[in-house]
């Protein structure tokens, strides 16, 4: 498997990371037959330290900026929300579990908020999966574009494989 590395700029750097360490976390997590743990939650640590690891500020389910919020129960919150190293970053994440439509209403719907409320922020969303489940997804209809090149963890049974999908209104 060869890699291209991106520009060692931020954020390039920090989301090619991510995509990098969460391909390869989850497969070493299926090679020790862990697949009942998994789900999005699981995702969350390895990202965590990896933008900690990049010295950038983090916090998670964040009351989402510019978006209304129920008067009662939960608040709309975002996945990540990320400062540091001059970039103000908002962060939604799927993990895909079937070939089927994935539906990201209400993640665009935070990024979107998030997007109008922060300017000159970026918002992404973080879509990981099997690479069947994954690879032929667009998100043309919600303006979101694809940040950088999918990486895929080739290790020959599962793939998994992480997209990173930038909101662009």
């Amino acid at each position: 498997m060869t890699l291209t590395r991106p520009p060692n700029t931020e954020p390039n750097n920090v989301l090619y990371r991510i995509q990098r360490g969460l391909s390869g976390y989850i497969s070493y997590l299926a090679a020790c037959e862990m697949n009942q743990s998994f789900s999005e939650y699981l995702l969350y640590e390895p990202i965590l330290r990896l933008l900690m690891a990049r010295n950038f500020v983090v916090q998670c389910e964040y009351e989402c900026p510019g978006i209304e919020q129920p008067k009662k129960g939960d608040k709309k919150r975002l996945d990540f929300y990320v400062t540091g190293n001059g970039i103000e970053l908002a962060m939604e994440v799927k993990w895909v579990t079937r070939k089927k439509k994935l539906d990201v209403t209400g993640d665009v719907e935070k990024l979107r908020a998030f997007s109008a409320a922060r300017t000159g922020s970026l918002a992404v969303l973080c879509i990981f999966g099997r690479k069947s489940f994954i690879e032929d997804i667009s998100f043309d209809d919600h303006f979101l574009r694809e940040r950088g090149k999918a990486i895929y963890a080739d290790l020959v049974r599962t793939k998994y494989g992480c997209r990173i999908f930038e909101f662009a209104d």
